[in-house]
């Protein structure tokens, strides 16, 4: 047993109530080797300790590594396909959010790290899903709609075309109203 003294045969003598002295505050404990003395060793344990007390945690989480790369992915498809690849960026987006909530769990219970990657994936994966939804049901409402989206992009050509050509810069103001004037008329068809 660990509690055991030199000499005693298992069993240390009792102590009174009070009977040790004060503790003395001007000293550091270090500077006391007395004190250090008269304390009991600390107990050993009987048998090894868990794994999880043994092995250091490991810093990386590949599930919410991929689940960034998914939810990035997808947003910036969307946004430089203007929502017209929703159907590409829905299932990356809902991918990067089923990863950020495995990776969190994974977290959570302690089997590795990343916390905040597996939060960052979660909810870009969860912006994804929602910005895609909301794209595919605009480009569907503007096709049901009957607005020409060639149509559209022809006027937006000439738009551009013209405000090459204006050597002075023009009025930015009035070119803009002018732009959203030409796309009001064309879903207005």
């Amino acid at each position: 047993m660990a509690d055991d003294a030199p000499g005693t045969g298992g069993w240390l003598p009792p102590v009174a109530p009070g009977g040790n002295p004060p503790p003395r505050f001007d000293a550091p404990q270090w500077a006391a080797p007395q004190a250090a003395a008269r304390r009991p060793a600390p107990a050993v344990p009987d048998r090894p300790l868990p794994p999880a007390f043994t092995t250091p945690r490991p810093a990386g989480n590949p599930a919410a590594v991929w689940g960034l790369v998914l939810g990035i992915g997808g947003l910036t498809l969307l946004l430089l396909s203007l929502g017209t690849l929703f159907f590409i960026t829905i299932p990356l987006s809902f991918a990067a959010w089923s990863m950020g909530r495995r990776a969190r769990a994974a977290s959570m219970a302690g089997d590795v790290g990343g916390e905040g990657q597996a939060a960052a994936a979660l909810w870009l994966g969860r912006i994804g899903v929602i910005a895609g939804v909301a794209a595919a049901v605009v480009l569907i409402a503007l096709i049901a709609s009957g607005a020409d989206l060639e149509e559209l992009r022809r006027d937006l050509e000439r738009e551009l075309e013209r405000r090459r050509q204006d050597d002075d810069g023009g009025n930015k103001v009035d070119g803009v109203r002018s732009a959203v004037e030409g796309l009001r008329a064309v879903l207005r068809v």
